[in-house]
């Protein structure tokens, strides 16, 4: 230890050991003063007043903050300046936040951004502007920030959308900009944004789209366009979407869907246009939705679906109809029958609107009990072969059925018997049979009624029916059969007493009947035996030899 002096009224003292020991206390304490006063400024400057913190993330949620805090550490990865007052974001706001991963600024008050609000944060993955005011931006506004993710813009308030808006967003997933009151998006707007994937339009008032609207967008997978003011949906402007999964435009004025570029859209899964005023379904829409799964069709102004459309649903899990006005005439057959082996998913609360007849009614309680879509069941058929040569006949229905209707009851899947070949042949086969007939009825004199072979009149009886009583009666022979070889091969004694006892039983009704002709022709013989005077005077006299006959037996002389 340095031995210290002190000088004291010009006296010069030497410095005890214990003073020098008071000295080094003094200092020390100084020192951890120091210490403590550091730390305590950077613990308040990592965690500033009304904020938590939890390791480098901070929460200023109070409601009370109209700026950024300055004293938040340079470290934060994340930081949520939610349910507050900010207003506008300043040039460079979050410059000194370098390290920031996600930032929350939704539901404040901010009207504006400055072009340079967000330099010096390319790190940001993360931001979230929903909930505020927003009328405007600028271009390259986020352009600063080109490792951004996640950016939701939704709930504000803007109209147009520019190309500059999202510049340099290449990396950008997800996109949200529900609800803004958007009424225009000019063309190449999402040009930037290549590696989107999600994409929310709905809330808007966007009336119509280009074809260059959604240029760029080759991995978008979802894309949302509800509750917007489309009038009419030409899916020409969606081919370059070849990733494209779900497609959702339920709830706009929608009046017809058509295709107008025969494409395949190969992804596509889900399509949901509930909630439209779409009376006629276009087939070459769903023509080109090969993998289509899930289709609602709810809440429109339907009344029937042709055929072609319905047979184009061959990959549907799930279907929803309910809400439409259904003419539960002929003309629902087709939807019905496809629905009858449908056995996924499926909403069939479908009520008629029409005839009046049965309006109100369920359309599956009006085709079963009206027997709307099964051929007419009482058909008198008389049909005639007239026999021309070995080879020709022709065959005269004077009554063909009906080809507007279609057999439910048809054991066709439904790809088959729904194809548009199996539609339009009906007219020609009925125009073929009512030709040869007329021809066959002109140029053949009229045959005796020898020649017309009438065949009886039957009922219309399903064919499915047939099928399954033949394989029923199949079953029940095969089935006593069975019984019977079982029982021979296990019990053989028992089947020889069966047999004796019925060889026995046929033997005693047998000598039965030979005892009961006996006593039959004996009874004939006396009753059938009376003797006139003549026959007496023979017998008596003996004057000449008589012949008794037995009728049907024995000759004896007398």
């Amino acid at each position: 230890m340095c031995s210290l002096s002190i000088c004291f009224r010009g006296l010069l003292l030497p410095s005890v050991t214990m003073g020098s020991v008071m000295l080094d206390w003094r200092v020390s304490c100084l020192l951890l003063q120091a210490a403590a006063l550091l730390l305590l400024s950077k613990g308040e400057r990592m965690c500033p007043a009304s904020c938590r913190c939890e390791g480098k993330i901070v929460y200023c949620e109070s409601g009370i903050f109209q700026d950024i805090p300055e004293n938040i550490t340079t470290g934060c990865q994340g930081l949520s300046m939610r349910y507050n007052n900010l207003l506008v974001l300043l040039p460079y706001q979050f410059a000194h936040l370098n390290q920031l991963i996600w930032l929350y600024l939704d539901h404040n008050s901010i009207n504006a951004i400055d072009a340079l609000a967000f330099h010096g944060v390319r790190r940001l993955k993360e931001l979230i502007l929903s909930s505020n005011k927003i009328n405007h931006l600028h271009n390259n506004t986020f352009s600063a920030i080109p490792n951004l993710r996640n950016l939701d813009l939704s709930y504000n308030q803007l109209q147009y959308l520019q190309p500059g808006h999202f510049y340099g967003l290449r990396k950008l997933q997800n996109l949200h900009l529900r609800s803004n009151g958007l009424k225009q998006i000019l063309i190449r707007t999402f040009l930037e944004c290549r590696s989107l994937e999600f994409l929310d339009l709905g809330y808007n008032r966007l009336r119509s789209l280009t074809r260059t609207t959604f240029l760029g967008l080759f991995k978008l997978k979802e894309l949302h366009l509800e509750h917007n003011q489309f009038s009419r949906i030409n899916f020409f402007i969606f081919p370059r979407l070849t990733d494209l999964q779900a497609l959702y435009l339920q709830w706009n004025r929608i009046r017809s869907i058509s295709q107008g570029v025969p494409w395949t859209w190969h992804k596509l899964q889900k399509l949901d246009l509930s909630g439209n005023e779409i009376q006629m379904l276009d087939p070459a829409v769903f023509q080109c939705m090969p993998n289509l799964q899930m289709l609602n069709l709810e809440s429109n102004k339907l009344s029937s679906v042709p055929v072609e459309a319905v047979a184009a649903w061959t990959s549907l899990t799930t279907i929803s109809l309910a809400g439409n006005a259904w003419d539960c005439s002929p003309s629902i057959c087709p939807l019905m029958a496809w629905l009858k082996t449908f056995r996924d998913s499926k909403d069939i609360s479908m009520i008629c609107s029409s005839p009046k007849s049965v309006q109100g009614e369920r359309v599956v309680d009006v085709v079963r009990n009206h027997s709307t879509c099964v051929a007419m069941s009482n058909v008198f058929t008389t049909t005639a072969f007239i026999l021309l040569t070995p080879a020709q006949v022709v065959n005269v229905s004077p009554h063909p059925s009906p080809s507007g209707f279609t057999d439910l009851t048809h054991s066709e899947s439904p790809a088959q018997g729904l194809t548009p070949s199996s539609v339009h042949p009906i007219w020609t086969d009925r125009k073929t049979t009512e030709s040869t007939t007329m021809s066959s009825t002109t140029l053949i004199s009229p045959e005796p009624p020898t020649s017309f072979i009438p065949e009886p009149q039957f009922e219309h009886m399903a064919f499915h029916k047939i099928i399954a009583g033949s394989v029923a009666l199949f079953l029940s022979v095969s089935l006593i059969l069975l019984v019977i070889y079982v029982s021979w091969r296990h019990y053989p004694n028992t089947m020889r007493q069966l047999q004796q006892h019925s060889v026995n039983h046929k033997r005693r009704k047998k000598a039965r009947k030979q005892e009961q002709d006996l006593n039959s022709q004996l009874q004939e013989y006396y009753l059938s035996y009376h003797s006139n005077s003549e026959t007496m005077d023979s017998l008596v006299n003996e004057t000449r030899p008589c012949t008794c006959t037995i009728s049907g037996s024995i000759e004896c002389e007398v």
